[in-house]
C-alpha cells in the first residue's frame, strides 16, 4: 500500500438534515430502508415500481451515496457502487474523461454507452457528466436489456435512469445550502532511474532531453553546480552562442542559465511541477408547493482549478422544476441551464516533463517566458502554458414536459417531451516563436545546432446541435379481478437530432495575439476546413404490458417498432431496412408471498427471467450514401479542393446489429433482510456485427462497413448487502459486489481472423476470432521453442516478431466493490474500495522512458560498460542450434551504443512496456458530523452537518506497474482500452471539505 505524507481523512456525507413533510421522510426512507423488497425504482418511460416486480436486474443509488463524497459530477458520484456497472475515468483533466459500460460490449465498432434518461426523457452522457451529484434524488441502472427494451436500439447497452431533485408540497419553503472546498494533487508519475544524468552517448549535455549522461558518481561531476538548460543570452553581439559539452560556459551565464547540483533531487522532478488545484463547489436548493403543487430551484457553481497551472473550469447549473394537478390535469416541467468554460494547455507537456533527467530543478524555468528550458528539443513547459491554450465555452440547454389527462380512473393520456439545444465555441492556438540569429545554438552530438521555430497556429470551431424528443401514451390500468391487475401502455415516439459545425485552422499568426482565420498565413485543407450539416430522425410505436397476479407474479412484456433515417436510402429500387422490431418479456415470481411461507430466517426469494431482442443502428449519418469526399487538388495533390470517391463507404443493404439477451436472477433475503443475496446470470448474442470488410487496394476502397460477424457476451453478479449491527444509537451497513464479464467472438467479416481496431504503433486493440474480446496484441521477443529470446549474435539485438502477439484480454477477470457505512449517533464514516483482477495494458509512457534513458531498466547495469545480456537468451551457431547466451552484450559494448539501442530496437518491443492490470483502490472515505435536530434548531437551522473526505486516497498496483499507468486510463473510450499514451496525465488524489445547512 501507497505510503503517503498527507495525513488520512475519512467521510460520510451525511444526508440532508432538513425537517420533511410526512410524504417526502417516507420517500427518503424508501430510499435508505434496507428492506430491498420494499425500494421503488423508476424504470422505462418513468414507470414506477418495486425493485422486486422489475422483471429484468436493477439497482437504486439514492443521493446519500451519490454525494457522500463530494463528486464532481454524477458519474464519479456512480463509480463502484453498482455491480455490472464499469467506470473508468480514462484520463485525468479539469473535467476529466469517463468510460461508461453496462455488462461489457455487444458490439466492436459502435458506441458501448448505456442510454442516459433524465426525468423520463432521453438525455446524453454530456449532460449527465454536467449534472452536478447535489442535483440528483436517485439513479436507477438497468443492467438487464429487458428493462430498457422499450426504448429500442438505443437502450441496447442498458440505461442509466436519472431522477433530479423535485420541489416538496410542504407550504413552508424550505431551503438547503451545500459547500464543498477541495484540493486535488498528484498520486503518482512513473518510476525512473536516479543513477545517470542528463546528457547523450554518455556525454553531459545539458540541452540534452534524455538521460543518457555521465553517472551521478562520475568523480568529474558528481555534486558540482552546473548549467542546466538553454542559454538565451548573445556573447559578444554577434547573434552567435557557443556551449562545449562540459557545460563551460562564459561567467555571465549566472543570470541567464539555471544551475544546479549534479545530483538527483529527494523529490520527484516532474511531481514538482505539477500545483495542487483547488476546487470550489457551492449548491443552493429551495423548494416549496402547496397541496396539488410544488416548485424547486437549483443552483451551482463549480470553480475547479487542475493540477497543472492556469488549467480551469468554472461551470454554472440552473434548474427549476414545477408542476400541479388541476382536476383530471398534471402538469410536470423542468428546465435546466449549463454555462461551462474550460481553458487548458496540451497535455504534450507531460511528454516532455518525464523526459528530463532526475537532477533537473523543472521548477527552476517557472519565470522564464522563454519557449526553451532544460532543453532544446521541447518547449519549457511554462511557456507551453501561456502560449499553447485550447478554450471552450459551452451552453446547454435543456426543457422537458410532461401533460398528463386522467379520463377516467382507469384511462389516462399523458405526453413527454423535451428540447435540448448545445451550442459550443473552441479556440485552439499556439502562439508560437520564431528562431532568429540571436537564438541559442548549442554544441550538441551532432556539432553546433540552433534551436528550432515553434510554428504558430490557430483552430477555432463553432457547433450548434438541437435535440427534440417526444412521447405521445396512452395508459390503460384495469383488475380483471382483485388478484389481477393490467396495465397497458402504448405509445408514439419521434425524435429530431440536428447539428451544424463551421471549423477553420491552418498555421503561422501574421499579428501575434490575433486569433482571426483572416490573420492565418496557411489554412489547413481540407480536414480542418469545415461546414456540414446533418439531420437525423426516428420514429416508433411501442408497447408495454404489466400483468401481475396478487403482489408475488408479474410478467412484462415490450414491443417496439422502430424508424431510422440513417438507414433509409433515397434510391427506392433499394430495399428499405430503415423499418425493424424489437420485443422483450420477463418474468418475476416470489415464491415466499405465493405459497404464503412465513420464516424468521428466509423473509424474501425472487426469481426472474427474461428474454430481449434490440438492435443497434451503428451507422454514421448520411454514412449510406456518403459516395464522394472532399480532397485538395485532384488529381494532382495540389491546388484547389475538389471531391473524391469515399475510400470507405458503408454496404447500402447494412442492417442494423441485433442483439439477444437471455437472463435469470435470484434474489435472497434473511432475517428480516438485514442480509440480502443477489445473484444474476446472462448470455447476450449479437448478430449481424457491422465490421470493416476490406478490399482489395484496386478497386480504390480502403473498407467498407457491412453485416457480417457474431459476437457472444456472457457474465455473472452477485450483490451481498448486510446490516451486522443497528441499534438506535450505532449502525454498521456494508454492501459488497462482484461480477464477471466475457465477451467472445463467433465470427468476423469476409472470413477474416481478426481486425485491429486502432490505428499504428507497436501494440493495438484487437476482435480475434474464437477468442475473448477485446485482445492486446503487439510486437514480441523472437523465441525458440524453449521459450528463450532469439539474439543477433552479430550486434546482440533481439530479434522481433514480424506479427503481432496476443498478449491476452484487456478487460480484468473479476471486479470487486465494497461500500461500508457506520453511524454513532451524530457521527458517521464511510468507505468505498474496488479491487479488478487480471487484464493487460500497454504504458506509451514506459515507452517514452525507454527511448529518453529514464527507464530504471536501462541503469540496472553498469552503462560505461555497454549494454547488459538479455536474461535466457540464446543464439543460432553455425550448426544451426541454438545456445545460450552468455556473453554477446545488447546494446554494445560501450556507453554510446546504448540511447540508439533502447530508442530503435528495445522501444519497438512492446513486449516490453505491457503489464497487469490488476489494481487496487480506496475510492472514497470520509468521517461526518451532524449536528442534532434540537441544537440545530435552537440556532434558527432544521439542520446542520459537516464532512471531511478523501477520494482515491490510496491505490496499490500489479508489481511491475511502478507508476507507470492507471489500468483504468486510456486514450480513448469505447472498446480500444487497455493502451495508454505518455501524454496522459497521471491520476489524482482529492481531499476535501463539506458543510451542509438546512432551513
Amino acid at each position: 500500500m501507497k505510503k503517503f505524507t498527507t495525513s488520512v481523512l475519512m467521510v460520510v456525507l451525511s444526508s440532508t438534515f432538513a425537517l420533511a413533510s410526512g410524504q417526502e421522510k417516507k420517500r427518503r426512507d424508501t430510499l435508505k430502508t434496507t428492506d430491498i423488497a420494499e425500494v421503488i425504482m423508476t424504470g422505462a418511460m418513468g414507470r414506477k415500481m418495486k425493485l422486486d416486480a422489475q422483471t429484468s436486474t436493477a439497482a437504486v443509488i439514492g443521493k446519500e451515496k451519490l454525494t457522500q463524497a463530494g463528486a464532481p459530477n454524477a458519474i464519479a458520484g456512480l463509480t463502484s457502487k453498482v455491480p455490472g456497472l464499469t467506470i473508468n475515468k480514462t484520463s485525468s483533466g479539469v473535467d476529466g474523461t469517463y468510460d461508461i459500460k453496462i455488462r461489457g460490449s455487444r458490439t466492436l465498432t459502435g458506441s458501448t454507452s448505456p442510454l442516459i434518461v433524465i426525468d423520463g426523457v432521453i438525455s446524453s452522457i454530456q449532460i449527465f457528466q454536467a449534472l452536478p451529484s447535489d442535483m440528483l434524488e436517485s439513479v436507477t441502472t438497468l443492467l438487464g436489456l429487458q428493462g430498457a427494451a422499450l426504448y429500442g436500439s438505443q437502450g441496447v447497452n442498458g440505461a442509466i435512469v436519472i431522477t433530479t431533485k423535485k420541489g416538496s408540497g410542504s407550504r413552508k419553503p424550505r431551503i438547503s445550502f451545500n459547500s464543498n472546498v477541495e484540493f486535488e494533487n498528484v498520486l503518482f508519475t512513473p518510476s525512473r532511474q536516479k543513477a545517470y544524468g542528463q546528457g547523450w552517448f554518455g556525454d553531459r549535455i545539458h540541452a540534452e532531453n534524455g538521460s543518457w549522461g555521465p553517472s551521478y558518481s562520475d568523480p568529474a561531476y558528481a555534486g558540482q553546480n552546473l548549467a542546466m538548460g538553454v542559454p538565451f543570452y548573445d556573447v559578444n553581439g554577434d547573434g552567435m552562442i557557443f556551449v562545449d559539452p562540459n557545460g563551460d560556459v562564459p561567467s555571465e551565464d549566472a543570470a541567464a542559465s539555471v544551475r544546479g547540483i549534479y545530483s538527483p533531487r529527494k523529490k520527484d522532478n516532474a511531481k514538482e511541477f505539477f500545483q495542487t488545484g483547488p476546487s470550489f463547489n457551492n449548491t443552493l436548493t429551495v423548494t416549496g408547493g402547496s397541496e396539488g403543487a410544488y416548485g424547486g430551484l437549483s443552483i451551482n457553481r463549480q470553480d475547479r482549478e487542475f493540477i497543472v497551472a492556469e488549467d480551469k473550469l468554472k461551470k454554472t447549473s440552473v434548474m427549476f422544476n414545477g408542476g400541479f394537478k388541476l382536476g383530471k390535469l398534471s402538469l410536470d416541467g423542468s428546465v435546466t441551464y449549463i454555462n461551462r468554460s474550460a481553458s487548458t494547455t496540451t497535455p504534450d507537456l507531460y511528454t516532455n516533463l518525464l523526459q528530463s533527467s532526475s537532477e533537473i530543478p523543472i521548477t527552476a524555468f517557472r519565470d522564464s517566458s522563454l519557449p526553451y528550458a532544460w532543453t532544446m528539443y521541447y518547449q519549457n513547459p511554462y511557456w507551453t502554458i501561456q502560449n499553447v491554450r485550447n478554450t471552450s465555452k459551452q451552453d446547454i440547454f435543456n426543457g422537458t414536459i410532461s401533460l398528463g389527462y386522467k379520463i377516467n380512473d382507469h384511462i389516462s393520456i399523458n405526453n413527454n417531451g423535451t428540447a435540448q439545444i448545445t451550442s459550443t465555441d473552441i479556440l485552439n492556438y499556439n502562439n508560437g516563436y520564431v528562431a532568429s540569429t540571436a537564438s541559442p545554438r548549442i554544441t550538441d552530438v551532432d556539432g553546433i545546432t540552433a534551436v528550432s521555430s515553434v510554428t504558430s497556429s490557430l483552430s477555432q470551431s463553432n457547433a450548434i446541435s438541437r435535440y427534440f424528443y417526444n412521447d405521445l401514451m396512452a395508459n390503460f390500468n384495469y383488475d380483471f379481478t382483485k388478484d389481477i391487475n393490467f396495465k397497458l401502455l402504448v405509445g408514439y415516439n419521434v425524435q429530431q437530432n440536428e447539428s451544424k459545425t463551421t471549423s477553420v485552422s491552418g498555421t503561422g499568426l501574421k499579428i501575434p495575439g490575433i486569433y482571426q482565420y483572416w490573420n492565418l498565413t496557411t489554412l489547413t485543407i481540407p480536414y480542418n476546413l469545415n461546414n456540414r450539416r446533418f439531420t437525423d430522425n426516428k420514429f416508433a410505436f411501442f408497447a408495454n404490458l404489466d400483468l401481475s397476479y396478487k403482489d408475488y407474479l408479474y410478467l412484462n412484456v415490450t414491443g417496439r417498432l422502430e424508424n431510422s433515417s440513417k438507414l433509409l436510402h433515397s434510391d427506392s429500387s433499394i430495399e428499405s431496412t430503415a423499418h425493424y422490431f424489437y420485443n422483450s418479456a420477463g418474468v418475476s415470481f416470489m415464491p415466499l408471498k405465493a405459497f404464503e411461507v412465513e420464516s424468521d430466517i428466509l423473509s424474501r426469494l425472487v426469481v426472474k427471467g427474461s428474454y430481449t431482442r434490440v438492435g443497434n443502428d451503428n451507422v454514421n449519418v448520411f454514412g449510406i450514401e456518403d459516395t464522394a469526399t472532399l480532397a485538395p487538388g485532384y488529381p494532382f495533390g495540389t491546388g484547389p479542393l475538389s471531391f473524391v470517391n469515399n475510400q470507405t463507404p458503408t454496404d447500402t443493404n447494412i442492417r442494423p446489429e441485433i442483439v439477444t439477451s437471455n437472463e435469470i436472477s435470484i434474489g435472497l433475503g434473511f432475517l428480516k433482510n438485514r442480509i440480502t443475496l443477489d445473484v444474476s446470470g446472462y448470455i447476450q448474442t449479437t448478430k449481424d456485427l457491422i465490421t470493416n470488410q476490406t478490399t482489395s487496394n484496386t478497386t480504390g476502397i480502403r473498407f467498407t462497413p457491412i453485416n457480417v460477424g457474431d459476437i457472444r457476451n456472457k457474465g455473472f453478479e452477485v450483490n451481498l448487502g448486510a446490516t451486522p449491527i443497528k441499534t438506535s444509537d450505532f449502525s454498521w451497513d456494508l454492501n459488497f459486489g462482484w461480477s464477471i464479464n466475457r465477451t467472445k467472438v463467433i465470427e468476423l467479416a469476409n472470413g477474416q481472423d481478426e481486425v485491429n481496431l486502432s490505428v499504428g504503433g507497436n501494440a493495438g486493440i484487437y476482435a480475434i476470432k474464437g477468442e475473448e474480446f477485446p485482445m492486446l496484441k503487439g510486437t514480441a521477443y523472437l523465441r525458440d521453442d524453449q521459450g528463450r529470446i532469439i539474439i543477433n549474435p552479430d550486434n546482440g539485438n533481439p530479434y522481433i516478431s514480424n506479427n503481432y502477439v496476443n498478449f491476452g484480454r484487456v478487460t480484468p477477470n473479476y471486479t470487486l466493490a465494497l461500500n461500508t457505512n457506520f453511524k454513532y449517533k451524530n457521527f458517521g464514516v464511510y468507505a468505498v474500495l474496488d479491487y479488478r483482477n487480471g487484464g493487460v495494458l500497454y504504458s506509451g509512457a514506459m515507452q517514452n522512458l525507454a527511448f529518453s534513458g529514464g527507464l530504471e531498466q536501462s541503469a540496472s547495469f553498469d552503462r560505461t560498460q555497454g549494454g547488459y545480456i538479455i536474461p535466457n537468451s540464446v543464439y543460432m551457431n553455425n550448426a544451426g542450434q541454438y545456445v545460450e547466451n552468455t556473453s554477446i552484450k545488447s546494446g554494445g559494448d560501450s556507453y554510446a551504443g546504448l540511447p540508439d539501442y533502447y530508442g530503435s530496437v528495445y522501444s519497438r518491443v512492446a513486449e516490453n512496456f505491457i503489464m497487469s492490470g490488476t489494481a487496487f483502490r480506496v475510492r472514497e472515505l470520509g468521517i461526518s458530523y451532524a449536528l442534532g435536530g434540537d441544537a440545530a434548531r435552537s440556532i434558527g437551522l432544521t439542520g446542520l452537518s459537516f464532512s471531511v473526505y478523501a477520494r482515491n486516497p490510496f491505490y496499490k498496483f500489479a508489481k511491475e506497474n511502478r507508476g507507470y499507468a492507471d489500468p483504468e486510463a486510456s486514450f480513448t473510450t469505447g472498446n480500444i482500452s487497455g493502451i495508454s499514451n505518455s501524454n496522459q496525465y497521471p491520476s489524482t488524489r482529492t481531499v476535501g471539505f463539506t458543510t451542509t445547512i438546512n432551513f
